[in-house]
């Protein structure tokens, strides 16, 4: 193996791709972690503060047992916030969910209506599932290119 520099960079990129390769996200996962958010939303909205903070436990537990799953998988774990440019998914995604459940709770306080929570639960299962394929996308794209 030579030490000139472009042998080094061809090293690195190849390394880049290979970690690009592995972190292929299951074809379940963006669906699952959605429903997650969707069901979290859904309780958080209609449920008493007893059952909003079994919820936040249950809705934690769920979510780090389905990291921990990806990370069995494939070997690796990057978190939404560190992850460059790709961020930009992460952020959107949150805001989604930020704004969904901000209005979930306004309109179950102010109203007694109770179909916009379930829209706005499938609205943030489906952002879930195009967003975080987006940004599994993005990382493996920036990843191939070096940046």
């Amino acid at each position: 193996m030579e030490n000139d520099p472009s042998s080094m960079l061809s090293l690195v990129a190849d390394a880049r791709s290979a970690v690009a390769d592995r972190l292929v996200t299951p074809w379940w996962y963006h669906p699952i972690l959605g429903l997650l958010v969707a069901a979290y939303l859904v309780a958080y909205t209609f449920a008493s503060t007893l059952w909003r903070a079994l919820t936040v436990l249950a809705f934690l537990a769920a979510v780090a047992l389905l990291a921990r799953t990806y990370r069995a998988i494939t070997g690796l774990w990057l978190w939404g916030t560190n992850a460059g440019r790709a961020s930009r998914w992460a952020y959107a995604m949150g805001a989604v969910i930020l704004i969904a459940m901000l209005a979930s709770l306004l309109i179950a306080t102010t109203t007694t209506l109770t179909w916009p929570t379930w829209g706005l639960a499938a609205l943030t299962w489906a952002t879930v599932i195009v967003l975080g394929r987006r940004f599994d996308a993005a990382v493996r794209a920036q990843l191939r290119a070096g940046a």
